[in-house]
């Protein structure tokens, strides 16, 4: 009796998280960089390239420094969608690019959006993905294929 009533407990305290977490899978994300930085829209293909790693300069020569937040962030899920990777491939693929060359470190990673906020203004060739509730002064918002977060085709979820 005593289990019954625990997993009753636990499903009902767990059932109104569900439909948060369904909202959340189709919730976008925005590409922060420098209101420095001379770009204002990029394809979706190009943001892939540089979260890769496979881009890594800005019109200009400016070096591009990619910011992440922590693993199991919804941001970090949206990157490792956007990158096609599970979080496993993700690691050894970074691991890969810099014991290769290819890269010189893995991205900077933090753990708060008000971290990313303080690398996008620390490091002038920096991006990031960032709630766009969490945008804040300091932190231009790139368009990815003409569209802003919040317009119909925004690609980056």
């Amino acid at each position: 009796m005593k289990t019954s009533m625990t997993i009753l407990l636990l499903s009902w305290l767990f059932v109104p998280a569900l439909p948060q977490i369904s909202l959340a899978q189709n919730q976008d994300v925005a590409v922060v960089v420098s209101p420095k930085n001379p770009v204002s829209n990029m394809s979706r293909s190009d943001l892939r390239k540089i979260f890769a790693g496979e881009k890594r300069t800005w019109t200009g020569g400016l070096s591009i420094k990619i910011i992440t937040r922590v693993s199991r962030s919804y941001e970090h899920v949206v990157l490792l969608r956007l990158l096609r990777m599970n979080e496993s491939e993700y690691k050894q693929y970074w691991i890969a690019q810099v014991f290769h060359g290819e890269a010189q470190a893995e991205p900077v990673t933090v753990f708060s959006n008000g971290m990313q906020k303080e690398a996008i203004g620390a490091f002038p060739g920096a991006i990031a993905l960032v709630d766009p509730a969490d945008v804040k002064p300091g932190m231009k918002v790139l368009k990815v294929d003409g569209h802003l977060p919040g317009e119909a085709g925004y690609p980056v979820h």
